[in-house]
């Protein structure tokens, strides 16, 4: 059929699908977005994109744009009508948000084209971690005790009056760790404010406001959910994955896959469903971050409107039956939020960081003999013999993620010790630790 050029932006012709398929629009597909077209597309509805103007764009994601696969590319340019007008005049019917950026555009177009989403009156909630902090304070949910300032001096004297000594410093809208702080001194608040204060983070934004929080202790969660409203529009959760997150300080080591009927999850998803009440995500995916505090319980560190980052669907489709992408995708097309089935799931599944302890380049021969230990059945990163590689201080800046899975733990952590002696080994030849 012949699709009129719109502006904002368009380009492509729409591809043969059913007449009673719908059209999704995915809004910022970076990251972990960019795996919805093709689920999208697998269900039998077209796919559309919406992206920033490349000037706009945070440098991650300028070269992390692939356009094969959609119908049309809609450029937005900061009018919110007329990209509404492109994506309307293309038949969409969901509107997903593919990465962190795109979360307020993304409830923004969905309002504007009466879909299904969560309110952009409350997008700040979904993006400024102080705000989700308080929110919940203010609705009488655990959350971190926490101060969003412009101001070093008030930082400082906030500090003074906690009764604790540990503290972390961030932004208050990025994502992987970028910026995370750990403080236990005046003198370390100090340092790290003048270090991140006023400067651009990962999304794109500039860290006019920097969030103080006492750190928590305690074991690190992550929980994925998916929503839906029902007929009376109240949000529906399902929880569709519960992984322990182990790290080294603020650096991603490892998550552990957790069964959902065991103590620990069932007590996450209770708490993470008031929290998803209270930041007002009735619709789509999102990714929590939880700290389990001995003698007090879950406790928010934040979360996410979007899917979670850094890893292949297809291998993790392949140990668990399904995805966060998956059960996003099947949640917007069918308004039904439960996780899909597992086929032939491994009991034993880990997601592991590489921590690349220097700059360098990946050496060929102990790159291939990691990627083909028994239990590893995927990966994100440009891994690639001789390919560069930075230090690794945040997740941002990891080489890559491997997902390993096996039928037995012991598997799982004698491949995971042998990713770790390769890494200090020589994975990564060139220049010394700095």
């Amino acid at each position: 059929m012949t699709v009129p050029t719109l502006h904002p932006t368009s380009r492509g012709s729409a591809p043969a699908v059913p007449a009673t398929s719908g059209v999704a629009a995915v809004v910022a597909p970076y990251g972990t977005g960019k795996y919805y077209q093709a689920e999208v597309t697998t269900q039998g509805w077209g796919c559309v994109a919406v992206t920033p103007a490349q000037d706009l764009l945070p440098p991650i994601y300028r070269k992390g744009f692939d356009p094969r696969g959609y119908s049309h590319v809609v450029v937005h340019d900061g009018d919110l009508e007329s990209t509404a007008h492109a994506l309307r005049a293309f038949g969409v019917s969901a509107v997903l948000a593919g990465t962190e950026i795109g979360v307020p555009l993304a409830e923004a177009l969905a309002s504007r084209l009466g879909l299904p989403g969560n309110s952009p009156r409350t997008s700040s909630l979904r993006r400024d971690k102080g705000a989700m902090a308080a929110a919940l304070h203010d609705a009488g949910i655990d959350a971190p005790h926490s101060l969003a300032t412009d101001s070093l001096t008030e930082a400082l004297a906030w500090a003074s009056l906690q009764p604790g000594t540990e503290f972390v410093l961030k932004p208050a809208d990025s994502a992987g760790s970028d910026g995370v702080a750990f403080c236990d001194s005046p003198d370390q608040i100090r340092s790290a404010w003048h270090r991140l204060h006023q400067i651009p983070n990962a999304m794109g934004g500039s860290n006019t406001t920097l969030i103080l929080q006492e750190r928590l202790p305690g074991t690190q969660y992550v929980v994925n959910s998916v929503s839906a409203p029902d007929s009376s529009s109240v949000a529906r959760h399902a929880f569709t994955e519960f992984w322990a997150d182990h790290r080294i300080g603020h650096l991603y080591d490892r998550l552990d896959l957790l069964q959902p009927s065991r103590i620990i999850p069932r007590k996450l998803a209770t708490y993470t469903a008031r929290v998803l009440d209270v930041l007002g995500i009735t619709t789509g995916p999102a990714h929590t971050e939880v700290m389990h505090v001995p003698n007090r319980g879950p406790v928010l560190i934040e979360t996410g409107a979007r899917p979670e980052g850094s890893y292949p669907p297809d291998a993790l489709r392949a140990a668990t039956g399904s995805d966060h992408i998956r059960d996003a995708v099947h949640a917007a097309i069918t308004g039904q939020p439960d996780r899909l089935s597992a086929s032939h799931p491994q009991p034993f599944v880990t997601k592991v960081s590489l921590i690349a302890p220097r700059d360098g380049t990946l050496d060929p021969h102990l790159l291939r003999f990691l990627l083909t230990l028994p239990t590893v059945r995927g990966h994100v990163g440009a891994l690639i013999g001789g390919g560069p590689v930075t230090r690794t201080v945040d997740l941002l800046t990891s080489p890559g993620r491997l997902v390993l899975a096996a039928d037995n733990l012991t598997a799982v952590n004698q491949d995971y010790a042998t990713i770790r002696s390769l890494e200090a080994s020589g994975l990564y030849a060139g220049t010394s630790p700095r």
